[in-house]
C-alpha cells in the first residue's frame, strides 16, 4: 500500500522532500523497511527518519547519502506492507479499501462506484462515478456519507444531499 510519494532532493545530503498519503508515516517508528519504486518495480529502502510537520516534511533513507542519488527517487511512491499498517479504529478505513465500493442510497439504489479518495487540507473526499459516467466529489463527512460496509463492498449516501451538491 502507498504512504507517500517521493519529492525533489532536500540539501546536499541526500535528504528528500516527502509527500505523506494518509497517516501510515506519522506514528511510524524508524528505521522502518519499505519498497520504492512505481509501476515500472519495486525494491527495497529502509527510512531512517521523518521530520517536519503537514507539507513541510523531509525524508532520509539508508544509502542515500548525497543529492544525485536523492534526485534518482524523485516522484517514486514508498509502499508498506499490509502487515506493517496500524490496526484502525472501528470507524477508520484504508482508501484501498474505499475504491471500488458501490454508492447506494438508503433504498439500495446504486448511484455509481467510488473511483478515488482525496485527504483535503479541511476534509476528506470521495471521487464517485455515477451510473451516468459522469464523476461527483463528495465531502467524506457523516452528513452525506452514512454506512460504510466492506464486507457489503458498499457505502449508504444521503441521496438528497448528493443531488443538492449536484445542482
Amino acid at each position: 500500500m502507498a504512504v507517500a510519494t517521493i519529492g525533489k532532493p532536500s540539501g546536499l545530503k541526500g535528504a528528500c522532500a516527502l509527500f505523506p498519503i494518509g497517516e501510515t508515516l506519522a506514528n511510524a517508528k524508524f528505521p522502518m523497511s519499505l519498497w520504492v519504486g512505481n509501476e515500472s518495480g519495486v525494491r527495497k529502502i529502509t527510512l531512517c527518519d521523518v521530520s517536519g510537520e503537514m507539507r513541510n516534511v523531509r525524508a532520509v533513507f539508508d544509502g542515500i547519502s548525497d543529492r544525485d542519488q536523492a534526485d534518482e527517487l524523485k516522484n517514486l511512491f514508498l509502499y508498506v506492507e499490509k502487515e506493517q499498517l496500524p490496526k484502525l479504529e472501528e470507524d477508520e478505513f484504508y482508501i484501498r479499501d474505499l475504491i471500488g465500493l458501490s454508492v447506494v442510497d438508503v433504498y439500495g439504489e446504486k448511484m455509481g462506484v467510488v473511483k478515488d479518495v482525496f485527504n483535503y487540507p479541511t476534509t476528506d473526499a470521495i471521487d464517485v462515478r455515477l451510473n451516468s459516467g459522469k464523476v461527483i466529489t463528495i465531502p467524506f463527512k457523516k452528513e452525506f456519507v452514512g454506512t460504510i460496509s466492506l464486507e457489503d463492498k458498499k457505502i449508504i449516501v444521503d441521496r438528497v444531499l448528493i443531488d443538492e451538491l449536484m445542482d
